[in-house]
């Protein structure tokens, strides 16, 4: 069998044992808290820590409170674990880390068989003795090395694409790792940490409305990293129709937003492990927070904004980031313009990484966009519309609603709009070509309403869905990645029902609408069904299901959004687009060059053309008809919309 190899001496394997070592305990006691959790509540005053550069004292003060809380009233020094932290470190040879590190699965794999737990769901990830493994070591005694070998033929020859891939074999097989495996896991961490990248070249990105595969609504489930390492990448069905999120949800001590953000920037540490872990089996996506301020002058701070920020986003981008989440609050529409715009042009990504607006509906914003005389924009819906013109001037890719308020959890933001407004705003949206998102306070049962209004994304984790909280402190606990299945189970019973796949038809369409790709007929039953979902007729969605099966057959789009776009360009037989180019010639030449990139999967030269002459022309011709038509739309829309809630 031809193999890959790496080595490791005895300086690295050392400290990458003792992570090994602290990852099993922590994993140890997520389980030990979640059993505990049956009978009393969870209580914490600590924060979700930080990883901080460590010296031994340090790993053994970490281990020892591990310990304690696992073992209550057991002397730490007659722990077999405190005995494997103590050889790792005083030991001098790599035979002797190894065996702890073989023993240290061995006693995590018993603590847990010894509680009855093992077949739950929320054991996550443990090291498992077993006979097949994907990695395995050589000890050379002479030289106090050790050789880590893979297999070329099942696995890449960079390690780190390598280990990448074990993860998606382990979800494959639905299988623990190995003690190797992990500590393969592990090694991966030490060289991220130590400067060394993956490989995300085909890294997920986040779809086209209406046109994505598995689902229209995306649950984003969202944890600062450790959950969707040890949680959320195990089983392929968790990540399926998910987009998996990564942002600092916990607000310590309950402080006002105006003390701590709602949501805060996660470590670029652990999304590179994140990302590591996921590679192309999920968009996986990056929250990088509200504006820094210096002197609290927004002209003045500008520049160290615009930089800070971007070289956030670049990071994140360059690890594989889908999206990057960028705050709008305490911006007035003016200075949003001015830093979207900045951004776009200092943020280094592809074209499928896109940069997202969220804006607060809690929040008073200053309008001095455009605007014949300056306004305050104060209700929810009016904050909403307004922000959807902004960040399409801006230039983003996606908006993000958020209903986050000073009380934590938040109240779900499907109660602070009706079903009427949630719906609007998202087809709104879509016309405009954003991607679209709800966060703050979603529950199980709060779910389908999203699902119904059609939304693209909803943000999913924090107190009470995806993490243990104290309701006194604020303070996080373990991630619940068992709740995985039943919020997937939510989401998809809603987007099967009629009203789902109506929801589902109308953004498809919304998004034909936007290219240009639809035709005058179908565009006509495009609003007819906005009707419909709006009004909630069933009946009448069965029908314009049927008078619209051809749309709704059309094929969904995997990872090359271009291609999807130039085939349904060239399908159509009288696209609106068709109607602001300047000759039949013009046009059948278009199609002719398109459809022979389509038969390529030449994505990259259809994104070229699609920046180019006669396409660029005619969409610029279109999109300023649309945009003529739809702004007194919306306009109106934003202080009109006061049906009642259809929930």
């Amino acid at each position: 069998m031809a193999e890959n190899m790496c080595t490791v001496g005895i300086g690295k394997l050392r400290k990458v044992a003792l992570a090994y070592l602290q990852d099993v305990l922590q994993n140890v006691y997520n389980v030990r808290v979640k059993i505990d959790s049956q009978t009393k509540p969870f209580q914490s005053e600590r924060e979700l820590p930080v990883r901080t550069v460590v010296d031994f004292s340090t790993v053994k003060d970490h281990v020892c409170e591990r310990l304690k809380y696992i073992f209550p009233g057991q002397d730490k020094c007659q722990n077999s674990f405190w005995e494997i932290c103590e050889s790792m470190i005083e030991t001098k040879k790599v035979n002797s880390i190894m065996s702890q590190v073989e023993k240290a699965g061995e006693d995590a794999t018993k603590v847990i068989q010894s509680w009855g737990v093992e077949n739950e769901l929320y054991v996550g990830m443990i090291p498992t003795p077993r006979g097949e493994s994907l990695f395995e070591a050589t000890i050379d005694d002479d030289n106090n090395r050790v050789y880590f070998h893979w297999d070329k033929e099942a696995l890449p020859k960079d390690y780190m694409a390598a280990v990448t891939k074990m993860a998606q074999v382990l979800r494959e097989k639905r299988r623990q790792p190995t003690p190797v495996e992990y500590f393969a896991f592990q090694l991966a961490y030490y060289n991220l940490s130590h400067g060394s990248q993956g490989r995300h070249h085909n890294a997920r990105g986040l779809g086209t409305p209406g046109f994505r595969p598995t689902t229209q609504t995306y649950m984003s489930l969202t944890d600062p990293g450790e959950g969707h390492v040890l949680g959320t990448t195990r089983f392929n069905e968790w990540m399926e129709g998910a987009i998996v999120h990564v942002e600092h949800l916990e607000r310590p001590r309950n402080l006002p937003r105006e003390n701590i953000e709602s949501y805060r920037i996660p470590s670029m540490l652990d999304f590179s492990k994140v990302r590591l872990h996921v590679g192309s089996s999920a968009p996986t996506t990056y929250f990088v927070g509200r504006r820094v301020k210096d002197s609290g002058n927004f002209d003045e701070d500008f520049l160290k904004l615009v930089n800070i920020t971007a070289a956030s986003a670049t990071a994140a981008f360059y690890q594989g980031a889908a999206e990057c989440k960028v705050s709008m609050e305490g911006l007035s529409t003016s200075q949003a313009v001015h830093y979207m715009q900045a951004l776009r042009g200092q943020v280094q990504r592809n074209r499928k990484q896109f940069l997202s607006a969220a804006w607060n509906l809690n929040q008073v914003i200053k309008d001095d966009y455009d605007q014949c005389s300056v306004c305050s924009l104060k209700e929810r819906m009016a904050i909403a519309i307004r922000a959807i013109e902004i960040t399409s001037i801006g230039g983003f890719d996606k908006i993000t609603w958020d209903g986050a308020s000073d009380t934590y959890p938040s109240k779900c933001i499907m109660y602070q709009l009706t079903f009427e407004e949630a719906l609007t705003i998202v087809h709104e949206a879509h016309i405009r070509g954003l991607v679209t998102y709800f966060s703050a306070g979603f529950k199980f049962n709060e779910i389908k309403y999203a699902v119904y209004a059609g939304v693209d994304g909803i943000g999913i984790g924090g107190a009470q869905v995806l993490r243990f909280m104290d309701g006194q402190t604020g303070m996080h606990g373990p991630y619940t990645e068992e709740n995985i299945p039943r919020i997937l189970e939510s989401r998809n019973e809603a987007a099967n029902s009629t009203r789902g796949r109506g929801v589902k038809l109308l953004a498809r369409l919304d998004t034909m609408y936007f290219e240009g790709s639809i035709t005058k007929e179908h565009d006509s039953l495009r609003e007819q069904l906005f009707i419909a979902v709006k009004s909630v007729d069933e009946s009448r969605l069965v029908q314009l299901l049927e008078q619209l099966k051809e749309v709704v057959n059309m094929p969904n789009e995997e990872n090359s959004p271009m291609i999807g776009r130039a085939r349904r360009l060239v399908n159509s037989t009288d696209p609106l687009l068709k109607m602001h180019t300047e000759s039949e010639e013009e046009w059948t030449a278009l199609k002719k060059l398109l459809t022979s990139l389509i038969i390529a999967k030449d994505e990259e030269f259809i994104a070229e053309e699609y920046e180019s002459d006669p396409w660029l022309v005619m969409r610029k011709s279109y999109r300023k008809k649309q945009w003529e038509d739809n702004r007194c739309i919306t306009r109106q829309t934003s202080f009109d919309v006061t049906c009642k809630s259809f929930y």
